[in-house]
């Protein structure tokens, strides 16, 4: 009954090793943006060779100010760019197709005036 148990046991922990290595192809983000503070945040995530694409997800609210963001591929093209203001907030998924290597988004307030939050999600399609 106890080596049933183990067994049991050590392939539950096989399992989760294993899903935790495919969580590792997503990556998430959330911050706080401070009126007054220098925004240029840059988030990286890599699109490996078995990947068909990837997708992201971006929830920007503020409450004042502007902020500009920028999506670049690995190979310096812009993929999606924006401006965010307080009467245009942005909750958006979209998806690009692969090219393999490491793409950039940067965030970045305009004035410094910026005041709000955003949360965003990288994920393998």
């Amino acid at each position: 009954m106890r080596r049933n148990l183990r067994l049991t046991i050590i392939v539950v922990m096989i399992f989760f090793i294993m899903t935790g290595c495919i969580v590792r192809n997503q990556s998430s983000a959330h911050n706080t943006i401070e009126q007054g503070s220098k925004i240029k945040d840059t988030y990286i995530y890599n699109v490996e060779d078995n990947f068909k694409g990837m997708k992201l997800e971006i929830n920007l609210t503020l409450t004042k100010g502007n902020v500009k963001f920028e999506l670049k591929d690995p190979n310096g093209d812009i993929q999606w760019s924006e401006e965010v203001t307080s009467d245009k907030p942005l909750k958006e998924i979209k998806s690009f197709d692969k090219i393999v290597g490491d793409w950039t988004l940067t965030f970045e307030s305009i004035d410094n005036s910026g005041e709000g939050e955003f949360d965003l999600q990288f994920n393998r399609l």
